[in-house]
């Protein structure tokens, strides 16, 4: 694992610029949304990904909803997110 450290600093507001290197190699765009985890000490961001989002939107709705185990939404989808 390579390690990358860039330095940003917290606004007023709380807000963070994610530096442009990082934002490039995990091909991070406007609009894109990202996950923050606290793991020993440590913030982790994350891209979302595309299979994810889907399993929120069918968490979200009625409790018995399921995506297909069929389609494989990740590879029919991803492209949309890249």
């Amino acid at each position: 694992m390579v390690e990358l450290k860039l330095v940003s600093q917290v606004s007023e507001k709380g807000q963070v610029v994610i530096p442009k290197p990082i934002r490039h190699l995990l091909n991070i765009r406007a609009k894109n949304e990202v996950t923050f985890s606290l793991i020993d000490g440590r913030v982790v961001l994350e891209k979302k990904k595309p299979g994810e989002i889907l399993k929120e939107f069918f968490a979200a709705g009625k409790p018995k909803l399921k995506a297909p185990k069929h389609i494989d939404w990740d590879a029919l989808y991803s492209s949309q997110f890249t």
